[in-house]
């Protein structure tokens, strides 16, 4: 009992979070990535329940939902061996393929239902018996199936008064891309796109090559970028043979540290005093053109949009 309100306020707290203050009026149950499936006109996406709430619930489909906010949808999810299946409305979709659903509750006994079923989430000696008296009261005993969508006959069961919406917290905002590493000198560094300088990586050792791209250089070193994923042990002695300007460039050097996303610093060692006057000359020109490129670009007058040709009265 006390893990499950545990993970309950830790979703309260994570919801908190996200949005500044929790919107949710109803409290939540973490259901811990249960498999669940997302019912969309005739599509079948299947999905990992992240909570629930009498309200709704918050979901993470394993393939973008395209339709958005606003779409009448059906959930089906599994709470203590019942399947559960419930109607809703998606309120809004996040980058992660997070969707946030309000449950639509057509009479209060629906809403008293899912409320017994969600008391099995806290109360564990509750289970069996709340189970049966939800499967009689829906009318399904024997059927592995609660479903909370379709409404009493309106003379059995008089409709509950429309509860006002609550009001659901905005899907949180996309991380921000993380800058990647810059190269560290005490010489002009200059700055290349990436594929700009493509390079191959000897590793002396190994008697092997990687393939990458040169994102920083300068006169003592270089940032490269492999192509794809390897270990690379550091003060490992190779040989990095790229091109500026259509000038190549083999350099011998030392890797010196390792970052994410297959980032790797080499230092040059043992550089001739002629390649090392080439390459800070280069590097010298190449970053004086690119200045100059940016103020031209920058003082050049705006071209005005095209008038359309006035009409002959």
């Amino acid at each position: 009992m006390r893990s499950q309100q545990a993970s309950s306020e830790q979703g309260n707290n994570a919801g908190k979070a996200a949005g500044g203050r929790d919107h949710r009026a109803d409290d939540r149950f973490a259901l811990n990535r249960t498999p669940g499936t997302l019912l969309h006109k005739g599509e079948t996406i299947p999905c990992e329940m992240l909570d629930i709430s009498l309200s709704g619930c918050r979901l993470r489909t394993q393939r973008p939902f395209t339709a958005g906010a606003l779409e009448s949808v059906k959930v089906v999810l599994a709470i203590e061996e019942m399947v559960l299946s419930i109607w809703g409305i998606t309120q809004w979709t996040a980058w992660d393929r997070t969707v946030g659903i309000r449950f639509i509750h057509p009479t209060g006994r629906t809403r008293n239902q899912l409320a017994a079923l969600l008391t099995c989430l806290v109360d564990q000696n509750a289970a069996e018996v709340v189970k049966r008296a939800v499967a009689a009261s829906s009318r399904t005993e024997g059927s592995p199936i609660i479903a909370l969508e379709r409404p009493l006959p309106p003379e059995s069961e008089p409709v509950v008064e429309e509860m006002a919406e609550e009001e659901f917290q905005a899907p949180p905002p996309p991380p921000k891309k993380p800058k990647r590493p810059e190269l560290k000198s005490e010489h002009k560094i200059l700055t290349l796109d990436e594929g700009e300088s493509p390079a191959v990586l000897h590793l002396v050792a190994e008697g092997s090559t990687l393939a990458g791209s040169v994102l920083d250089v300068s006169q003592d070193g270089c940032l490269v970028r492999l192509a794809r994923p390897a270990m690379v042990r550091m003060k490992a002695q190779v040989e990095v043979d790229f091109h500026l300007c259509g000038l190549p460039f083999r350099l011998p050097g030392m890797t010196a540290e390792a970052y994410a996303d297959q980032l790797l610093e080499i230092r040059f060692t043992e550089m001739s005093r002629r390649k090392r006057d080439d390459l800070s000359q280069l590097i010298m020109e190449l970053h004086a053109q690119n200045q100059a490129e940016v103020a031209k670009s920058a003082l050049a007058p705006k071209t005005p949009a095209p008038r359309e040709p006035q009409k002959a009265r």
